[in-house]
């Protein structure tokens, strides 16, 4: 039998070691209910922000990156983790915090939480940064070649330490003096674009063009002229480029401002590198009607697609005194010497590589013109996306096409992997 003091120390061991259980309990739950806590902490210290909630923000790059952002699709914000590294930039600019001069362009910080960022030793909110001024966007050779006889230009941003925001890729005919195509990556919420910005001016680009100033070839009075001469017309002829109507030669977009995100790559896309004369009846029309067809594709089904735009072949009107075609060009010396042609067709390859479904789109330049020949098989008629008028020979007969069928007309068409259509 237990003596009492046994009795007595005995029940102590058991209330000790029930307080020492209970305690370990009670860390326990504390440890948990602290990662809980660290956790929900954590998440609400990543950052979202409106990319346009300024007109001039900086552009926001992840560190040491070149490529633009976008929001997830459905989402109108850009978000990042906390302590994510990012870039601000404001090409050929310098960046404002709170309206204070900082004599940078290009300034590196960390997501802090919410709408903040650290940088430096401040804690910086996305709105009190802004650039001084729109943007300064340039083009160059990237070095590379293309198509058979092209050289490879970008659009885009230069960055202060040696990088360069590509907005769009050109693979552009020297001899020719024109695109043979372009080149973007379209994200899925396009739609979600900065929509009403002021249109900026034409540039050209230097060392480039060897015709002289590219503007003044599309002035209607110079292309009528151009024109009529290669057509055995008076100079002042109305019969084809007229006054006050939609019959003249547009400065056509090939990869067209609307199909960009930010303000900053829609005025990329303003470089002449980047037209072809285009008849604004077809421009303005069946064109732009396939230009948003192809943007509400990819909004509504959430894909990013890889987009390349360019033109083939070159249109012609009877001549005055032979009846014969006579193939049209913007500049026009003689017969060894023209460039600029006026395209046949201009033609639209759109490409999921997660996929590898696509679709070639492509319009006819000619609203003279009551007949044509298709380049390839015409799948149209399965694509219930597709709204322009097809058989509507003013606004530019329209019609589609399997990538593989386009590519064997028009051979410089990239190659891919294509397992099917774009329907």
């Amino acid at each position: 039998m237990q003596t009492k003091v046994e009795k007595m120390v005995s029940k102590k061991v058991t209330i000790i070691l029930i307080s020492v259980a209970s305690l370990i309990l009670f860390a326990t739950i504390c440890g948990i209910l602290v990662g809980v806590l660290l956790a929900q902490n954590s998440n609400s210290q990543d950052c979202a922000i409106n990319p346009f909630e300024v007109s001039l923000h900086p552009i926001i790059v992840l560190s040491g990156t070149s490529n633009f952002l976008y929001p997830i699709w459905g989402e109108k914000v850009l978000r990042f983790k906390h302590g994510e590294a990012v870039d601000f930039i404001c090409p050929g600019r310098t960046i404002l915090i709170g309206g204070s001069q900082t004599n940078n362009s290009l300034l590196s910080g960390t997501c802090f939480s919410g709408s903040e960022f650290a940088v430096g030793n401040e804690i910086i909110e996305w709105s009190d940064l802004i650039c001084s001024s729109t943007y300064w966007r340039g083009i160059q050779r990237t070095g590379n070649t293309c198509a058979s006889d092209g050289v490879e230009l970008e659009a885009g941003f230069s960055v202060d330490d040696g990088r360069f925001l590509q907005t769009l890729l050109i693979c552009f005919n020297p001899t020719l003096q024109v695109a043979y195509y372009t080149f973007i990556n379209q994200t899925a919420s396009i739609n979600q674009q900065v929509l009403g910005t002021a249109r900026p001016s034409w540039l050209q680009g230097s060392g480039i063009y060897d015709v002289g100033s590219v503007t003044s070839l599309y002035v209607r009075a110079n292309q009528r002229a151009t024109i009529n001469g290669q057509l055995g017309l008076e100079a002042n002829s109305t019969k084809y480029i007229q006054d006050s109507t939609n019959y003249y030669l547009a400065r056509g977009h090939l990869t067209a401002r609307s199909d960009n995100f930010y303000a900053a790559q829609q005025n990329a896309t303003f470089y002449m590198q980047n037209i072809a004369p285009q008849w604004q009846t077809f421009n303005g029309w069946n064109w732009n009607q396939i230009e948003i067809d192809l943007r509400d594709y990819a909004s509504e089904n959430g894909v990013d697609l890889q987009v390349w735009t360019g033109v083939y072949g070159v249109t012609t009107l009877p001549h005055k005194d032979t009846g014969e075609p006579t193939e049209l060009y913007l500049y026009y010396v003689n017969e060894t010497r023209k460039a600029i042609p006026v395209p046949q067709v201009y033609w639209k390859v759109a490409y999921n590589p997660l996929t590898q479904r696509g679709i070639a789109l492509i319009g006819v330049n000619n609203p003279y013109n009551s007949t044509f020949s298709k380049l390839c098989f015409d799948v149209s008629s399965r694509l219930s996306w597709l709204h322009c008028e097809r058989e509507n020979q003013i606004l530019g007969f329209c019609y589609a096409c399997s990538i593989t069928t386009l590519r064997y007309a028009v051979n410089f068409i990239p190659a891919m992997d294509v397992r099917g259509l774009l329907l």
